[in-house]
């Protein structure tokens, strides 16, 4: 290195070369504070961009807030209340309609079985050909095995005197023609007028009753 150019040179700086690079360094940043400089003066500053509250982005963009209407397919209370009660009556009308049809079928079995029963209890067996004299005593035999009663034809004590000549005509043990002529035979022997009154008397018995049959049977059998 030149004499001279070594007494030139700061103290600081060992070399011309360390010189020379800090002599770039320095310019470079001056150079570089003038040209931001004038960047910043070229450049207009833009307006700051001040954008709109939740508010107005809600209006603009036209959302409704608050309360949301009810849905017109949703049924309101009265509405539901019907359809509810209309359930109930479909239901209520199903279970009566069921159940009577049921009663209407169990009486009507009921019917026919008793009507059934009736028929076959009517029905007479082929009748038998007997004289007014036996049927009287027929009549009296059947009380005796079935017992006596008053008031009534049929009874768990047995039988009038109507009811035991029913019970043989059912049995074809005579017919009604031959009841009849028996009766008139046993309306002589008795003295009344009515067999159901004479046999109902407070005062009769058993025996009477067989007695007066008797009676009247032997006077049958005289008349032939």
């Amino acid at each position: 290195m030149p004499a001279s150019a070594t007494a030139t040179a700061p103290r600081t700086f060992w070399s011309e070369a360390a010189l020379a690079a800090a002599v770039d360094a320095a310019f470079a940043e001056a150079l570089a504070e003038e040209l931001a400089a004038a960047l910043a003066d070229a450049t207009p500053a833009r307006p700051a961009i001040t954008l709109p509250d939740t508010d107005t982005l809600i209006r603009q963009a036209g959302i409704v807030t608050g309360p949301c209407p009810s849905d017109p397919h949703t049924p309101s209370a009265t509405g539901r209340f019907l359809k509810k009660a209309s359930v109930i009556t479909a239901r209520a009308a199903w279970w009566l309609l069921k159940h009577t049809t049921l009663c209407a079928g169990v009486l009507l079995v009921g019917a026919l079985r008793v009507t059934w029963h009736l028929a076959a209890e009517r029905m007479p067996s082929p009748d038998r050909a007997i004289a007014p004299a036996d049927f009287l005593e027929a009549t009296s035999e059947h009380i005796k095995t079935r017992g006596w009663t008053q008031f009534v034809m049929e009874s768990r004590r047995g039988v009038c005197l109507l009811g035991a000549e029913r019970d043989l005509i059912r049995s074809g043990t005579g017919t009604r023609a031959t009841a009849s002529e028996a009766n008139t035979h046993l309306l002589v022997a008795t003295g009344s007028r009515s067999l159901p009154g004479w046999n109902d008397q407070l005062t009769r018995t058993e025996a009477q009753v067989h007695q007066a049959l008797l009676v009247a049977a032997a006077r049958a059998r005289a008349a032939r």
